[in-house]
C-alpha cells in the first residue's frame, strides 16, 4: 500500500515537472520584461536629464553672469546631458573673452553642467598708440576698458597689431619670454620691475621702489636681471644716491 502511494506521488510530480523548452520559454519571458522595464527607465532618464543650471568655476575676477550672457549659454538650456556640445560651448566662451580659457565642462545629474575655467594671468601691460593692452602669460593680446592687474611691469615700445588675438611680432615675442621667465622662476625679481621702455637699440627699465635708471641690451637674458637684482640688494644700503646701472658691457657700470 505504502508502494502504491509513492509511485503515484512520484508520477504526479513527473507529470508537472517543467520541461527544456518549457524553462526556456519562462526565461526567455523574464529576459523581455527586464529589457522592456530597462528600456522604459532609460527614456525616463534621458526626458528628465536636461541642462537646467550652469556653473562656472575657477574665476578670480570676473562674472560668472556676465561670462553667461556674454557666450548666450541659455542657448544650451534643456538640452540632454547625455548631448553635450562641449566644444561649442568651450568655443562660445573662449571667443568672447580673451580672458578666459576652458579647461574642462562636465555633467552632474540630473540637471548641471560645471564648467572649469581658468583665467590667463597678466605678464605685462603694454602701451601703443591704440591704447593700453594686456598681454597674458601665453601672448593673448586683451583690450578691455577696465584694466585688473596694475601690479605688473609696465612696458612701451613694443610692436603688437591690434586686430590678432595673440602676439606676433618676434621681438615682443622675445621679450615676452623672458619676462614670463623670470616671473615663473624669480619671481621676486618679475616683482622689482616696475616699468620698461624698448624704443630705440636699448632696453631702458625702472625698478620698482628704486629711483634708479637701468640700461640693458635689446635683446636682454633673464640672468641679467638676476645680477640687477643683486647689484639693488647692495645699493639699498648705501648712503650716496645711485642714478644709473648701465649692464650692455661684460661688468655692470654704476654711477
Amino acid at each position: 500500500m505504502k508502494n502504491f502511494k509513492e509511485n503515484k506521488l512520484r508520477k504526479k510530480l513527473k507529470k508537472n515537472k517543467l520541461t527544456d523548452k518549457q524553462k526556456s520559454m519562462i526565461k526567455r519571458i523574464i529576459i523581455f520584461f527586464v529589457l522592456i522595464i530597462i528600456i522604459l527607465g532609460s527614456v525616463i532618464i534621458i526626458n528628465k536629464a536636461r541642462i537646467l543650471r550652469v556653473e562656472i568655476r575657477g574665476l578670480e575676477h570676473l562674472n560668472a553672469i556676465d561670462i553667461m550672457e556674454e557666450s548666450n549659454l541659455s542657448k544650451y538650456n534643456n538640452i540632454s546631458i547625455f548631448n553635450i556640445p562641449k566644444e561649442d560651448i568651450k568655443k562660445d566662451i573662449e571667443s568672447k573673452n580673451a580672458r578666459i580659457q576652458v579647461d574642462s565642462i562636465k555633467v552632474s545629474f540630473p540637471d548641471l553642467l560645471i564648467i572649469n575655467v581658468i583665467e590667463r594671468g597678466t605678464l605685462f601691460l603694454l602701451e601703443s598708440s591704440a591704447g593700453i593692452y594686456e598681454i597674458t602669460d601665453d601672448g593673448h593680446i586683451i583690450k578691455n576698458d577696465f584694466i585688473y592687474n596694475y601690479d605688473v611691469p609696465y612696458i612701451t615700445g613694443l610692436t603688437i597689431n591690434p586686430t590678432n588675438t595673440i602676439v606676433e611680432n618676434d621681438y615682443t615675442k622675445y621679450l615676452s619670454s623672458v619676462i614670463y621667465d623670470l616671473k615663473t622662476n624669480h619671481n621676486e625679481i618679475y616683482n622689482l620691475i616696475s616699468e620698461i621702455n624698448a624704443y630705440g637699440d636699448d632696453l631702458i627699465l625702472y625698478p620698482r621702489g628704486y629711483q634708479v635708471q637701468v640700461i640693458m641690451e635689446k635683446y636682454v637674458k633673464s640672468e641679467k636681471f638676476v645680477d640687477l637684482a643683486a647689484i639693488l640688494k647692495t645699493l639699498q644700503y648705501q648712503e650716496n644716491q645711485t642714478h644709473r646701472i648701465d649692464f650692455r658691457f661684460k661688468e655692470a657700470i654704476v654711477n
